[in-house]
């Protein structure tokens, strides 16, 4: 097989920076999705019933509001992180002359890559 080089020169920050920010806030939903749900059986199984609303709607009600709240944080702070992060990035690149980079030519064309 034939290897076909090509060179990284530039990445566009603000692409990079929706795609790290939309992946921030799909994880912190995630994450935030399961320790509500923990959160909700475990405290309802070791709390009293000494509230009006009762345990489980106490700790669902902050649940769910973080749930709604911090993949909205994650994806600002992702989008800042990842346009400040994939500038630098290219800063190096252009003072390094690039990146190399080394595919392995399977029978598709170069050409043919992106069209649908």
């Amino acid at each position: 097989m034939s290897k076909l080089k090509l060179k990284l020169t530039k990445i566009d920050p603000v692409k990079y920076a929706l795609i790290t920010a939309s992946l921030m806030a799909l994880m912190a939903f995630i994450m935030i999705g399961i320790m509500t749900l923990f959160g909700s059986i475990f405290g309802a199984l070791g709390a009293g019933a000494s509230s009006e609303l009762g345990p489980l709607a106490m700790i669902m009600g902050g649940g769910i509001f973080a749930l709604i709240l911090f993949p909205i944080i994650y994806f600002v702070f992702g989008f800042i992180i990842g346009f400040i992060g994939t500038m630098l990035f290219n800063f190096v690149l252009k003072k390094a002359g690039g990146l190399d980079l080394e595919f392995e030519k399977t029978g598709v064309e170069i050409s043919s890559i992106g069209q649908e």
